[in-house]
């Protein structure tokens, strides 16, 4: 493994930013899909897939809100996989707040997910949750006050 070296530039994916990954090493009949961050600092994500499987407790999204999506999808949020720099091909987009609390809300109910996983993902998530909205108020405050 290669170590940075002071003034290289290292991409950190931020939660909530969707990405094709190649994920061949994960799913042997799959080359390419679509995940969203889910812990940056853990650098975890969930897989987006296009057909509901309740094995997967996944939380539909909808295409008509992402324009990288053909099809309405679906987060499976039984599963945090290894969000790795160098299987990123690109990014799509980002989930919107309204969605990313829902998805944490599946992760907090899971039945799935290992407790040391989803404790991680709910202090990541929460701190992005306040930043958003503490983003998200200040922006309208300051639109308000003009």
């Amino acid at each position: 493994m290669e170590i940075a070296s002071y003034g290289d530039i290292i991409y950190m994916p931020n939660i909530s930013e969707v990405f094709i990954m190649d994920v061949s090493s994960i799913l042997p009949y799959r080359k390419t899909k679509y995940c969203v961050c889910v812990s940056a600092g853990k650098n975890k994500c969930f897989l987006i897939n296009s057909e509901h499987r309740e094995m997967y407790d996944d939380f539909k999204i909808s295409a008509l809100n992402y324009s990288f999506l053909e099809n309405d999808s679906y987060v499976g949020c039984s599963e945090a996989f290894e969000l790795k720099e160098e299987l990123i091909i690109k990014k799509c987009g980002v989930i919107d707040y309204n969605d990313m609390v829902k998805i944490l809300d599946k992760v907090k109910k899971s039945e799935h997910l290992d407790e040391a996983v989803i404790e991680i993902i709910v202090q990541e998530f929460e701190r992005w949750l306040k930043q958003e909205s503490y983003a998200e108020n200040k922006l309208k405050n300051k639109f308000n006050k003009r």
